[in-house]
């Protein structure tokens, strides 16, 4: 089981269905099959539920996340819990996305800027070390971009994408086969 703990300073994100986050939520669903899956809450996240081999479970809070009595994360799941600012019902959020994901030779980012700013866009691998810098600094208009990676001379492995914008930063994963 790999379990990590993150505390991020800020970033902004709503659910992957493209749903407002709840104020609270109580997790008790279990996850047995096989599967990528983020819950988020504008507040807290209360877990009570168990996470099966190969899923990989995404936890973000606004203020704290709780892994209550009844919590377990299989061997071979991979778990996460952030606390960071989460986007309420009326708000844009700054999205980031990246498919094919698992990919071979390149992948497309795609990313929404809810206003105009300036725009990072780096990938680092799991060590922290930066190994793509696409776009640094650029001012970009709001709305949607996308910017296709071409990594060269990297192992496969996990990456994480991170985009900064306008005091907002989201970050993802990506899996080089």
């Amino acid at each position: 089981m790999k379990l990590l703990f993150l505390l991020l300073g800020c970033g902004f994100a709503v659910n992957s269905m493209g749903q407002a986050p709840a104020n609270n939520l109580r997790v008790q669903l279990s996850y047995e099959r096989a599967g990528q899956y983020i819950q988020q809450a504008v507040e807290t996240i209360e877990a009570v539920n168990v996470i099966g081999t190969a899923s990989t479970v995404d936890y973000k809070a606004g203020r704290s996340v709780t892994l209550s009595t009844g919590f377990e994360a299989k061997l071979g799941s991979t778990f996460t819990a952030a606390i960071q600012p989460i986007i309420g019902a009326n708000e844009l959020a700054l999205e980031l996305k990246a498919y094919p994901n698992p990919f071979d030779h390149s992948t497309k980012i795609d990313y929404l800027l809810p206003a105009d700013g300036k725009v990072n866009l780096w990938i680092i691998d799991t060590q922290g070390k930066v190994v793509g810098q696409l776009v640094k600094e650029e001012n970009q208009s709001a709305g949607r971009h996308q910017i296709e990676w071409k990594p060269q001379n990297i192992d496969a492995g996990v990456y994480i994408p991170i985009i900064e914008a306008n005091q907002q930063k989201v970050t993802s994963r990506l899996i080089k086969k």
